[in-house]
């Protein structure tokens, strides 16, 4: 697990499991409709304040999780149950997880950062990158700058599964994650190529 270098800062932060592993600048849709998720969120939008996904792994909460922001509020039903549109932030690794907090509905987690920094320059990664075009930045869109690229940009870009995700973040070195995106990579491409092919057999009929 890639852990930041410098001292890690300790935080706590509101928690709120899922089976769920949120990159940074990944945008999805939110229902909340148990009390103490709408606990959570109100006060979180009151406040402005971020929350924390800890990864739910298989029922049990997982060391990784991801800090996440509110973007907005998309509605709200007659139940008042909500809807928010939430953003990752950053990843963290669980220190320790309450259940229930003092005074509050839901729990918490006492965490450190995790690294984002999964940058890598092997040349296998960067031709297939440039090769499918992936949109892997929002500023430099299908440029690669230099040789290296973040794993992390590319999991997000080719819409890994959370638990891809999970395992990705899992690995125990660069050389296993390289070639656990290689791997994604080739599958892309190998899906790009069907799609294509079928599209020009339709073309001829």
């Amino acid at each position: 697990m890639s852990v930041n270098k410098m001292k890690p800062k300790v935080f706590r932060i509101a928690a709120f499991p899922l089976n769920l592993i949120l990159l940074p600048g990944e945008e999805i849709p939110l229902r909340i409709f148990e009390p103490r998720y709408k606990q959570l969120i109100e006060e979180c939008m009151d406040a402005s304040l971020p929350f924390g996904i800890p990864y739910l792994n298989n029922g049990e909460i997982d060391k990784i999780g991801s800090e996440v922001e509110i973007v907005k509020l998309v509605g709200r039903n007659a139940n008042d149950d909500l809807v928010v549109l939430i953003r990752g932030k950053s990843l963290f690794q669980t220190i320790d997880y309450f259940p229930i907090l003092t005074d509050k509905l839901y729990g918490g987690t006492v965490s450190v950062p995790l690294s984002t920094d999964f940058t890598t320059t092997n040349p296998e990664v960067v031709v297939k990158v440039k090769k499918l075009k992936l949109n892997i930045s929002n500023e430099l869109g299908t440029f690669v700058r230099g040789n290296g690229v973040n794993m992390l940009d590319i999991a997000r870009t080719i819409m890994l599964k959370s638990d891809e995700k999970y395992k990705l973040l899992s690995l125990p070195n660069s050389t296993t994650r390289e070639q656990f995106i290689v791997n994604q990579l080739t599958f892309v491409e190998m899906i790009r190529h069907q799609e294509t092919k079928l599209e020009n057999n339709f073309q001829l009929n």
